[in-house]
């Protein structure tokens, strides 16, 4: 079971993932309003998107209306879950990762 350590932005231009080394935590950037749980529920879903796993693989271990937030990931280790958003937020920096060019 893997447990991620987030930063959320809520109410954003675009739905985003990246790494802030600094604070050792994903800085999780989501379209959806930090109105009445709705940005929360929108993170669980991107993440288990992201990390291609059921939505139901994802638990909300703090969340509230904090932007620190946590996740835990029932089917991936740690190594696994981050290897697999790595590859995500690398991916978004370059499209064309990943694409045969």
């Amino acid at each position: 079971m893997a447990r991620i350590s987030m930063w959320v932005k809520p109410a954003a231009a675009n739905d985003a993932l990246a790494w802030d080394a600094w604070r050792q935590r994903w800085v999780v950037s989501c379209r959806a309003a930090p109105t009445h749980g709705e940005a929360n529920r929108s993170v669980a879903i991107l993440i288990a998107d992201w990390l291609s796993v059921p939505h139901s693989a994802v638990h909300w271990v703090r969340s509230g209306t904090s932007r620190a937030k946590m996740l835990e990931i029932e089917s991936l280790t740690d190594i696994e879950t981050t290897n697999r958003l790595r590859a995500r937020a690398l991916s978004a920096l370059d499209p064309d990762r990943g694409s045969g060019r």
